[in-house]
């Protein structure tokens, strides 16, 4: 499980928690059906499998998996925050360098950047996903 993990999180992949359901037994399902014979026998048999010692230690590792999990997700987010934050500040260094170096030439640049946003809202704009009557014409 900590090798499929560390490969998810490599990759770049959110890793999700198992359901619980999953990984231990449901108490609360065993008082809800008492008169039920059959999910009784069920319940008993689930405590009998999570008293096992390897269950139990795939269960426990199931866990910090879920915990590793969590903690480098948090600290992703983190660390593209404050990725986001140094990207900004650079610029506005590097802007204001440019601006005093050159006015003419950062103007040059605000155009440039305008045009180009311009140009990707535009594209974003024409990009639209293909209904299921122009897929079947493309394909005719």
């Amino acid at each position: 499980m900590t090798k499929l993990t560390t490969l998810l999180l490599a990759a770049g992949l959110a890793v999700t928690a198992l359901p619980s359901s999953l990984l231990a037994a449901e108490p609360a399902a065993e008082t809800e059906h008492a008169g039920d014979p059959d999910q009784a026998k069920l319940s008993a048999a689930k405590r009998k499998v999570l008293a096992l010692p390897d269950i139990a230690s795939a269960q426990q590792q199931a866990k910090a998996d879920r915990a590793m999990a969590s903690k480098a997700s948090a600290e992703y987010k983190q660390a593209r925050t404050k990725a986001a934050e140094s990207e900004t500040a650079y610029r506005k260094a590097f802007d204001e360098a440019l601006a005093k170096e050159d006015p003419a030439a950062a103007e040059i640049q605000k155009k440039q950047r305008a045009a180009f946003r311009e140009k990707m809202l535009k594209a974003r704009g024409e990009k639209k996903p293909a209904t299921t009557k122009e897929r079947a014409d493309d394909e005719s």
